[in-house]
């Protein structure tokens, strides 16, 4: 389909005069609509008219996306603190997100863009679904497709002030079975009082059904580098947390806890691998970043001389205190003891490769962060990221030498000059 810029600021410009569209939620689903059913702003490949509510949602949304990336839509400035360090920093998701595949036509990666798994049961932890005939457990959900027509309960509860799961946004959102319950009242009645854990995975769901993976935006924070993936659009009519939800959380082990289970996990690994000598080291302040921006949960350093010290130091294994601690809270399986332990294994596998001279786990952890971002960006966008930069170090070269360049240009013609003078 085709996405017409000029209709949609013309079309926004017109919605600014109406009275019913000024009440719409900024950067909302609705206000995205009222802009694609416009005329000329959505069309078919073919130049031929799209009737905006038969599109699907997937489609919908990145629709809407495209249009608060460009600014034609204003998205509400976002304030948040980076997962792994906590500074704040503000912006407008949107803006970050990647738009270059969609345009070159890039929309083949088997993971990013795989078809979602329609009418399949999906896993999900339990949840209690009460009958007349009493209360059984349900441990799977299925998702149906749903275009925006079919989805317009959601939309219109989107600006309501509280959210409430209905029969009708249950059948809104595409969900048509929970366990072997099909009844829109039942599933409601169970959604409304599942554990947070369960709601969440089912909304995981719902996203990855209708707004797909490539819907993120990845912002690098300026004060550590790491990673922050945000949502695209950052305002989503499915909220991702029920108000109220009582919190399921078990206590995380403090400093001196973890710490012990670091120093037990060692010793017994240390042993099985045959490895000693090695310094271990937890670390409880901002977390280190791989080249992608990935807070890390441990990382080696082979034997070397201090820089500013000028010493000697032994090979070092530090373990990262705070991004564990995140890892227990965005994900309620995380089992910390058995992550610590593989944790360390992974970090004496490194060890292993250093002493052998070649570090191929090294190597394979790099050339994943080149494809990810390959994947996210785009092949075309790559290259012409790379001639941009081949242009600017050639233009910043020549800036920097013109100089040198220039005296040893004029000595060469002296030279020549002066060798020409002398001929008899």
């Amino acid at each position: 389909m085709r996405l017409s810029d000029v209709a949609a600021r013309r079309a926004v410009a017109r919605l600014s005069t109406d009275s019913n569209t000024k009440k719409r939620l900024p950067g909302g689903v609705l206000e995205a609509l009222d802009v694609l059913s416009a005329e000329g702003v959505v069309q078919q490949d073919n130049g031929e008219p799209l009737d905006v509510q038969t599109l699907a949602l997937r489609d919908l949304h990145t629709l809407r996306a495209l249009l608060l990336h460009a600014g034609v839509l204003e998205e509400p400035i976002a304030e948040l603190p980076c997962e792994n360090c906590g500074e704040t920093f503000r912006i407008a998701p949107s803006s970050a997100l990647e738009t270059n595949p969609f345009v070159d036509g890039e929309l083949d990666d088997p993971e990013l863009d795989k078809r979602f798994a329609y009418q399949r049961h999906h896993a999900i932890p339990a949840i209690r679904v009460q009958t007349k005939r009493g209360a059984r457990i349900a441990r799977t959900v299925r998702i149906a497709h749903r275009t925006v027509k079919q989805a317009m309960a959601l939309f219109e509860a989107e600006d309501a002030a509280s959210f409430r799961i209905t029969p009708a946004i249950t059948s809104a959102m595409g969900i048509v079975a929970l366990g072997n319950e099909r009844r829109a009242s039942v599933i409601a009645d169970a959604l409304s009082r599942a554990k947070p854990t369960a709601y969440q995975r089912i909304v995981d769901l719902l996203y990855e059904a209708h707004y797909g993976s490539r819907l993120v935006a990845i912002v690098r924070c300026k004060a550590c580098g790491g990673r922050n993936d945000l949502d695209v659009p950052w305002v989503r009519e499915i909220p991702y947390e029920m108000v109220g939800a009582p919190s399921r959380k078990e206590p995380f082990p403090d400093l001196d806890t973890f710490e012990q289970w670091v120093k037990e996990a060692a010793e017994q690994i240390f042993v099985s691998r045959g490895v000693r000598n090695i310094d271990l080291v937890v670390h409880d302040d901002v977390p280190y970043c791989d080249d992608g921006g990935e807070p890390l949960l441990g990382c080696y350093t082979p034997q070397g001389t201090d820089e500013t010290l000028g010493i000697e130091q032994r090979p070092e294994i530090r373990v990262f205190y705070r991004t564990f601690r995140r890892e227990h809270e965005e994900d309620p399986a995380f089992d910390v003891r058995s992550e610590i332990e593989e944790t360390i294994d992974h970090e004496i596998t490194h060890h292993l490769h250093q002493l052998a001279g070649d570090d191929p786990l090294d190597d394979e952890e790099r050339d994943a962060i080149t494809k990810e971002t390959q994947k996210r960006v785009g092949k075309r966008e790559l290259r012409r990221r790379a001639q941009k930069s081949l242009a600017e170090d050639v233009t910043g070269f020549v800036r920097t030498m013109w100089p040198l360049i220039a005296l040893g240009l004029a000595a060469t013609i002296l030279s020549f000059c002066s060798a020409f003078g002398h001929e008899p």
